[in-house]
């Protein structure tokens, strides 16, 4: 994981997340798995045709195998056999399916239903990318960044990051922003930083919010305004952000000491 570019307040900011998770495994998470089956019976889709369907899918039905992949891909169901799920996705994902790609490429990485192949994880991501996703590009970032399946490459990371950037993934944008802060495989560029994370904050990205706010606070590399840092925690703390909730609590109690004085 990266190192935060500051602390202000008591409070780390800037930390970038190197979990490259996109969906949790249902299996693993019972919430995820019955929100699933609740969205399946929305679309008035019960146990009995899911039970049919993977039936006729492992007796090598070819309509089946894509139903159940595009399920899988869609975040709609996942049978109990990864291995099937894993068989349906791959059909899907070979047709150009971005989703399936996208899941594929987790699969691979993570070892569901096959063998963990962090090259084949990668091929996926790519063609994902390739097909227009930023979130695959950010996400062989952050494996090119960490040594994921993918040699260590800085220099490779910030190249993928700016290919997501352009693609408007809004997390990429603070992922190469924190690079130019400070200094991380590529020179410093505090303005580069604060565009980026400006930029981020429009799209609605978290991280890029609380990470700007920061610097209003600061009146680091921009003009010092609390009121916009503010605003930009508030965003941030409405989409749960612990460390905007934090580091918003500090400030109202701040402010409520100086009233007492």
């Amino acid at each position: 994981m990266k190192k935060g570019i500051a602390t202000v307040l008591g409070m780390m900011v800037g930390v970038v997340s190197a979990e490259p998770m996109t969906l949790v495994v249902p299996g693993d998470n019972p919430e995820k798995a019955a929100a699933i089956v609740a969205g399946a019976l929305k679309r008035d889709l019960g146990r009995d045709y899911f039970t049919g369907l993977e039936r006729k899918a492992r007796g090598g039905d070819a309509a089946a195998v894509l139903e159940l992949g595009e399920l899988v891909a869609t975040g709609e169901y996942l049978p109990d056999d990864q291995v099937l799920a894993q068989r349906c996705l791959r059909a899907q994902a070979e047709r150009g399916h971005m989703e399936a790609m996208m899941e594929m490429g987790r699969f691979a990485l993570f070892g569901f239903g096959m063998e963990k192949n962090p090259a084949e994880a990668a091929d996926w991501y790519r063609r994902a990318g390739e097909a227009g996703n930023g979130e695959a590009w950010r996400l062989l970032g952050v494996m090119s960044y960490n040594g994921m399946g993918l040699p260590a490459d800085k220099s490779q990371a910030l190249k993928y990051w700016q290919m997501a950037v352009e693609a408007g993934n809004a997390a990429a944008h603070d992922d190469l922003a924190v690079c130019y802060f400070e200094g991380d495989g590529v020179e410093k560029d505090w303005g580069r930083a604060i565009e980026l994370w400006t930029r981020g904050a429009a799209l609605g990205h978290d991280r890029s919010q609380y990470n700007l706010a920061v610097c209003y606070l600061k009146g680091e590399h921009v003009e010092k305004n609390q009121q916009k840092a503010v605003e930009l925690l508030e965003a941030a703390a409405a989409q749960n952000h612990a460390g905007s909730i934090r580091l918003l609590r500090y400030l109202e109690e701040e402010e409520d000491g100086q009233q007492e004085e």
